[in-house]
């Protein structure tokens, strides 16, 4: 049979109407919304959810706001070890604090092309103006160095066992 010809019943769907929000809520979101809360926070206050509020804000004129990055440097971030951390995190920090050698302090050597790592001078890791930015060749000599005269190794041990 062709297409369009059918005689069918009129569809029994029809589109829900808008929902009329309480004004009590809609003032409560739009004063909650204006003095810095975030949505779940709001939610939670309001005792809603999200989902009703993100339905809400557009119908009654409430404009959101941009997303904005939250500020998870160092101790605001939920991973932050502080003292327990790691060696790869320790020098992660210097590299932060201090951005990425691009010379030797040694040698003065400063080839685009060479690698440059922060040395840690005494071993005191989590001092990060206790490292110094080295070529590889004067990083590897300075920890011979103290290998020699300390007898220990020049970083600490992997995964908090004893020295080795």
């Amino acid at each position: 049979m062709p297409k369009g010809i059918y005689d069918r019943a009129p569809s029994a769907w029809k589109p829900k109407p808008k929902k009329d929000y309480d004004p009590a809520l809609v003032e409560k979101v739009r004063e909650l919304y204006a003095a810095g809360h975030t949505m779940r926070e709001i939610a939670e206050l309001a005792g809603t959810t999200v989902k009703i509020l993100q339905r809400l804000m557009p119908r009654h004129g409430i404009t959101r706001r941009t997303a904005a990055k939250r500020d998870q440097a160092g101790e605001r971030n939920h991973m932050w070890r502080g003292g327990e951390a790691k060696y790869q995190a320790l020098h992660l920090r210097v590299e932060t604090a201090r951005g990425k050698p691009q010379r030797c302090s040694c040698c003065d050597t400063d080839d685009p092309n060479g690698k440059y790592e922060w040395a840690n001078l005494s071993g005191h890791y989590a001092d990060i103006h206790d490292y110094a930015r080295l070529c590889i060749p004067c990083h590897r000599r300075l920890d011979a160095r103290r290998r020699a005269v300390t007898g220990q190794r020049t970083m600490p041990p992997k995964g908090g066992e004893g020295d080795v």
